[in-house]
């Protein structure tokens, strides 16, 4: 009984506060009175807030700076694009490394036949071509199957986060366009401990339309949670994802369907 008062106190000062912020501000303030229920935050709150919540002990906070938004067409149209490419593609070289082997088979089969030493030579050669051309096929294949599984996770990705801030389950997601806004927000924060620590909110929505007409609901969601240092040092990572050594049979390569 006494943490649903809690609760409801909270949720009121929240309310209070947040009625004059504006947008950016209020969810910033919205997240930290939900780290203050109890030991380790009201975590559905938390959760439903942010990617990857993160708890703060904290004592005080201050919004230093609401950065200016990152105003970008949403990605899903150009993902959707490049995925209909890349599946073009995959048949495309899929077909040449299953026509590749069917030479090199045949190939065999006439060196089993050849008879002299210079007609051996020469379907050797072509051998050692076809091979060589089919293994470029085959690895170029590979790179298409992890470049399309990256994307379409990348697509799911892009989806949950428009389906999110829109609040709304939205069945034919592709035929939606708008533009998404991003922010920076700095945020000081006094810890339990008395320690002052800088924190770095990145945070983003989607100002979403359906045959021009714009949606009513939409609101900011925290992409990410870290400190200022935390901050600068991913700015200066690469950003490159690293090598996808995940096994595909050649079977794979040569016969897989869209």
């Amino acid at each position: 009984m006494k943490r649903i008062f809690l609760i409801l106190i909270l949720l009121s000062v929240a309310i209070i506060m947040t009625s004059c912020s504006k947008p950016e501000e209020a969810t910033i303030s919205k997240y930290f009175q939900a780290m203050r229920v109890g030991e380790a935050g009201d975590k559905d709150t938390m959760t439903s807030m942010a990617l990857n919540p993160k708890h703060i002990k904290f004592d005080t906070y201050e919004i230093i700076l609401v950065g200016e938004a990152v105003i970008e067409p949403i990605l899903l149209p150009a993902l959707n694009a490049k995925l209909a490419e890349i599946g073009k593609d995959k048949k495309e070289i899929g077909l040449a490394a299953q026509e590749a082997n069917d030479s090199i088979l045949d190939l065999e089969d006439e060196l089993a036949d050849a008879r002299s030493s210079s007609k051996k030579r020469e379907l050797n050669n072509k051998l050692k071509e076809a091979i060589s051309a089919k293994d470029e096929l085959v690895s170029n294949f590979k790179k298409i199957i992890k470049d399309k599984k990256a994307l379409e996770k990348q697509i799911e990705f892009e989806q949950a986060l428009m389906k999110t801030s829109a609040g709304r389950s939205m069945p034919n997601i592709e035929m939606y366009t708008g533009d998404s806004y991003t922010s920076k927000i700095d945020v000081k924060v006094t810890l339990m401990t008395k320690e002052i620590v800088d924190y770095v909110f990145i945070i983003k929505k989607y100002i979403l339309k359906l045959e021009e007409k714009e949606l009513p609901r939409n609101r900011f969601l925290i992409i990410d949670i870290m400190t200022a240092d935390e901050y600068a040092n991913s700015l200066e990572e690469d950003t490159v994802e690293p090598e996808n050594t995940e096994e595909v049979t050649e079977e794979a390569q040569v016969t897989e369907k869209e």
